[in-house]
This record gives C-alpha cells, sequence and structure tokens, in this order.
C-alpha cells in the first residue's frame, strides 16, 4: 500500500502543480497528527479508506469526509482547495482578512 500512496501522492501534487494551487496549506497522507497547521486541506489514508478534511483555527479539524475510492477523495481534496481560494478572494474583495495571506487571494 505505500507504494500505492506515493503513486497517489504524485497525481495529486501533479494536480496542484498543474493548477497553480501550491502556495495554498495542504496535506497529502502526512499523517493525521503530523505537521498540522491551521486552514489547511487534508488528504489521509486510514484504516482502509481515505480522509479528506480542513483545519479551522488552532488546526481544529471541520468538515471530515471519508472515501473508500482514492479518486472520489481526490476530487474532494481538490474541490476543497478551489472553495478555499474563492472564500478567500471573497473575504478579500469585501474588505475582511483572509483566513492567511496568499497571492492567490489577489487575482
Amino acid at each position: 500500500m505505500i507504494d500505492e500512496l506515493k503513486k497517489y501522492k504524485k497525481i495529486i501534487e501533479d494536480a496542484v502543480d498543474l493548477l497553480g494551487y501550491t502556495p495554498l496549506r495542504y496535506a497529502i497522507f502526512e499523517g493525521e497528527k503530523n505537521n498540522r497547521i491551521e486552514y489547511q486541506v487534508r488528504i489521509e489514508y486510514m484504516e482502509n479508506h481515505y480522509e479528506v478534511y480542513t483545519t479551522g483555527e488552532r488546526a481544529s479539524i471541520s468538515g471530515k469526509k471519508q472515501f473508500e475510492n482514492f479518486f472520489d477523495a481526490y476530487h474532494n481534496f481538490l474541490f476543497k482547495l478551489q472553495l478555499s481560494i474563492l472564500q478567500n478572494r471573497r473575504r478579500v474583495r469585501d474588505g475582511e482578512p483572509p483566513e492567511y495571506f496568499c497571492a492567490l487571494w489577489e487575482k
């Protein structure tokens, strides 16, 4: 399974790079407790399923979804990254502070 996760991680990293999402806060198969920071989109493999979720203030977990299929989890992960961009662009446009600084909010 480790080799499969490495392959899946490469697929996700390639998509994130092609979409221009690399400045965002995200983690791919880092382990639920590792490198967790505020306002981060995460995908993990846990006990024969995938979990996609975001972190909020103080890196609390919110919106955790479970998937049996990698590609369903992959699509949800990319959707959450896109949603993060849209929400923060809207905040900047409306004069509110974004969750964190990122050049993508200004585009």
